[in-house]
């Protein structure tokens, strides 16, 4: 996007006026789980849904009291804050749920410039130990950039935990971005594109938080009671289209003159007392007459002159109130709101939409909220949408131009006995309007940005990947990609992402090349592609191929111990390589707010292996103070976590997997072995046949260890998503997989102070994002996007696997080159005894099987010849 178009978007401050709308009145807010049970879910009340808090024993009930501020009810929050951590502690209730998000409305905050919520004591907060206890309103904003990801802003509001008045008190919340978030709202979690869009809340959440030296021993408490009431919009921050001041003799009137003693009738007066803002609103006094099959109206019209900026809004906002309702069947009376716009210089158009009041029911002012969006007409004019505008008059196929209104026409409309009422309809009524008004926010920028220009610098095992900001954007972010071949659509199979949505300002990202098991040359191209501001996203610029070594790490061995046995000797593990997490080798990393002072303060070695039925995990860990009481959280004692999944890794993702691509967050307790990672720490495995852990006892110098064999069967039923699991293990040999492993650190027995991770980068986001893991393989075979089949250069025979084998194996060669490929299978006296490849083939990576059922046991040899390249290995039959 254009620098000069950001500033379309900046947020200009507006004067607070009296226009207000009753986001929640909070009558009867409280309620069950949307889609489990009860009423409708209402998006707009704080329902008792999920509860987040840091302590065991924690709490924010809420429930509906007849005590209110205004209407019949408030909501009451009843709260116990536990300071578990160093800082203090917290309590957060939503309104909002994962699993319904989608199919919630969108909650428009952007004509307003404040939130405005009333709020009484009951309870003075009261404190075990002094500090400080307030409020943090948030806004989940789904914008639908970046594939809806949430994005949470946050206010520090001015409540008074500590009143004793026992009187209603205002709060203002205003409603703009400050870093400072005690002066408007601040980015807290960006799991979406980080730009804020008022018009794109889809839920609430509260948080109290209670600020003090806290701890596990001991624990200071805040506890309280208080009441919150009428949450509501005020402010005005576009300009009014239509404000009604004074505004009755500038209305034209249509009240079916043509229909001589079947005709309505309708005035318009202007109203000075009951009025939304400004100086006044319009009264309109109507008869509606519907004698027709089709039914009958009486409306107003006015003209309306708007500006460029309307080009970039995605509503109106009509105030209305039904002073007087008429008599009439409910539904049969409505209103009908009319867009006449001139885009073309010489044929009007006009579009139509149902505001979606009932007229035979009184209200007090609402706000109507109508889409600028197109929308088909129903079965006739009679029917409207009311989630966007219909063409009524004009060109077929014409195109809906806001931006180039001229006139509009409120409509009092009455449905005929052609829509199943019975006789004819003749009832009077009165309507208050006040303020029409701009709303929401859309970017009118189209053009995509230029791609950017990038190079790559290399250094030992790894590239560094760089760029030039694209000229003339503002507020951009970049994304990072690289394959094995030219990278023409960065979506393409063989593409994997490297970093997302990096800010601007900051062009460099550090790819770290890593290869199974022997360091060995990777040749690489790279992609960064811009998204603007208005989320358009342009071509990719491309730099390569670029030819650097890659660092052999570590991988999952397909051969576990022959005899496991739990029990803490460790010896029959070693034939298996270890991944050692070491700060000294750089393999064990620290993030950040954590300590860990060297190698004997905290380090391990890992070993895993993974077979048909089982996965096979053994740690050392090294740890000079042991710490594991069961009155702290599972993350806050000494206890590691592996993060792994069984599968092929073709593409990054950060939630976790399900399925054919399941991901496991496993966490080692002294008793048992917890499923973590979204599954609500489920237990996996106890100690027992297939499962020990030392507790600590038997590590020299200091430390723990423990040995595992979890049935791979438990891995994939026992997982919990509150449904029948779906995951599946298909792992095979050369898969590269998203691995990697964390390990607490508690020295001194009341708190975590440490944490180490294994891979190049710290990952204490791990517990929630896949795409922090890093990678290895199973085995030494790579099949993955470091190693595409597709893109095979060399010719090469590779060791079967298993070796030793009974009765079968597989044997994996590649192809540089298209042509007649032959493989056979020789016993140790050179006598053929299979033909297992003779045929034309592509260049490329294949796999064929070996079954020797019917053979002997002994030592047999492969040959293969392909062009000029001939090679041969020894291979092992058990039986």
């Amino acid at each position: 996007m254009k620098k000069l178009f950001v500033l379309l978007f900046v947020l200009v401050f507006a004067g607070l006026s009296k226009a207000q709308w009753v986001v929640d009145s909070y009558d009867n807010s409280v309620g069950p789980i949307a889609g489990v049970s009860g009423p409708l879910y209402n998006e707009t009340s704080i329902k008792e849904t999920n509860f987040f808090a840091n302590g065991l024993t924690a709490v924010m009930d809420l429930s509906n009291s007849s005590d209110f501020y205004e209407g019949t009810g408030s909501m009451k929050i009843d709260y116990r804050i536990e300071a578990r951590d160093g800082w203090g502690g917290y309590c957060v209730r939503t309104n909002y749920h994962d699993f319904t998000i989608d199919s919630l409305p969108y909650i428009d905050l952007s004509t307003g410039t404040y939130l405005k919520f009333r709020y009484k004591v009951i309870t003075p907060a009261d404190t075990s130990k002094d500090g400080t206890v307030f409020m943090e309103f948030k806004l989940a904003e789904f914008a639908e950039l970046n594939n809806g990801g949430r994005d949470v802003w946050y206010q520090h509001n001015t409540m008074d935990f500590f009143d004793a008045s026992g009187t209603w008190k205002e709060v203002m919340m205003p409603l703009e971005l400050n870093s400072d978030n005690t002066l408007g709202f601040a980015n807290q979690i960006a799991d979406g594109d980080g730009v804020m869009q008022w018009d794109k809340i889809k839920g609430f959440e509260v948080a109290l938080v209670y600020i003090t030296e806290g701890g596990t021993v001991n624990t200071p408490a805040a506890t309280g009671s208080v009441l919150i009431d009428k949450l509501e919009l005020v402010g005005s921050r576009y300009p009014k289209l239509i404000t009604f001041d004074n505004s009755a003799a500038t209305w034209g009137l249509d009240w079916m003159d043509w229909a001589g003693s079947d005709k309505g009738a309708i005035a318009v007066t202007n109203e000075g007392v009951d009025t939304l803002e400004g100086q006044g609103s319009l009264k309109v006094d109507y008869t509606l007459s519907a004698p027709y099959d089709w039914g009958g109206f009486v409306a107003i019209d006015t003209a309306i002159t708007v500006d460029s900026t309307m080009r970039n809004r995605t509503a109106l906002t009509l105030f209305v109130k039904n002073l007087v309702p008429c008599i009439a069947d409910s539904g049969r009376a409505f209103i009908r709101f009319f867009i006449f716009e001139n885009s073309n210089g010489v044929d009007e158009e006009t579009w139509i939409t149902d505001i979606g009041i009932d007229l035979s029911k009184a209200s007090d002012w609402n706000r109507y909220y109508l889409p600028l969006v197109p929308k088909p007409m129903g079965a006739s004019d009679r029917f409207p949408p009311k989630d966007g505008f219909a063409l009524n008059g004009g060109p077929a196929g014409s195109t809906f131009n806001p931006d180039f209104m001229t006139k509009i026409r409120i409509e009092v409309f009455g449905r005929g006995t052609a829509d199943g009422f019975t006789g004819t309809l003749k009832t009077t009524g009165t309507l208050l309007l006040d303020i029409m008004q701009q709303s929401g926010f859309k970017f009118d920028d189209l053009t995509a940005p230029d791609p950017p220009v990038l190079s790559v610098i290399q250094s030992a095992y790894s590239n560094l990947v760089t760029w030039v900001d694209v000229p003339g954007e503002s507020d951009e972010t970049y994304s990072v990609y690289y394959s094995l071949n030219p990278i023409t659509d960065v979506e393409a199979d063989g593409v994997d992402v490297l970093a997302l949505n990096l800010p601007q300002d900051n062009p460099v990202f550090e790819h770290v090349l890593r290869s199974a098991n022997i360091d060995r040359p990777r040749k690489y191209y790279y992609a960064v592609t811009c998204k603007d501001y208005a989320g358009n996203v342009g071509a990719a610029g491309s730099f390569g191929p670029v030819t650097n070594n890659a660092k052999g790490v570590v991988t999952v061995s397909i051969t576990p111990p022959a005899t496991f046995v739990a029990d803490g000797n460790l010896s029959e593990w070693s034939g298996i390589t270890p991944f050692v997490m070491q700060s000294a080798l750089g393999s064990a990393n620290v993030p950040s707010n954590y300590i860990v002072n060297d190698d004997n303060d905290l380090s391990a070695e890992l070993k895993v292996a993974v077979d048909a039925n089982y996965l096979y995990v053994m740690m050392d860990v090294t740890d000079d103070a042991y710490h594991h009481p069961q009155s702290l959280n599972p993350w806050e004692r000494d206890e590691p976590d592996l993060y792994i999944g069984l599968y092929n890794l073709i593409k990054s993702h950060s939630a976790y997997g399900t399925g054919a691509t399941a991901d496991y967050q496993i966490r080692f307790d002294e008793d048992r072995i917890r499923l973590d990672g979204a599954t609500d720490c489920d237990s996996l495995l106890f100690t027992g046949e297939n499962y020990f852990h030392d507790a600590g006892t038997m590590k020299f110098p200091s430390g723990y260890l423990f040995e595992a064999r979890i049935p791979l069967t438990d891995l994939v039923t026992k997982r919990n998503f509150g449904q029948v699991s779906t995951d599946v293990i298909n792992w095979k040999v050369g898969d590269r997989i998203p691995f990697t492993v964390g390990i607490n650190d508690n020295d001194n027995g009341t708190n975590r102070e440490g944490m180490i991770f294994y891979y190049p980068q710290p990952t204490e986001e791990a517990y929630y994002n896949v795409a922090s893991w890093g990678y290895t393989w199973i085995s030494d075979e790579v099949t993955g996007v470091d190693d595409n089949p597709n893109l095979v250069n060399t010719f090469d025979l590779k060791q079967n696997y298993p070796n030793p084998f009974n009765p079968s194996t597989k044997i994996q060669y590649s192809i540089a080159e298209p042509g007649l490929v032959s493989i056979k299978v020789f016993d140790i006296l050179g006598r053929q005894i299979a033909d297992l490849v003779n045929k034309q083939q592509s260049a490329g990576l294949y796999t064929v099987d070996f079954d020797a059922k019917n053979l002997s046991a002994g030592v047999y040899f492969y040959k293969i010849e392909a062009g000029s390249f001939q090679a041969s290995k020894k291979m092992i039959l058990l039986k």
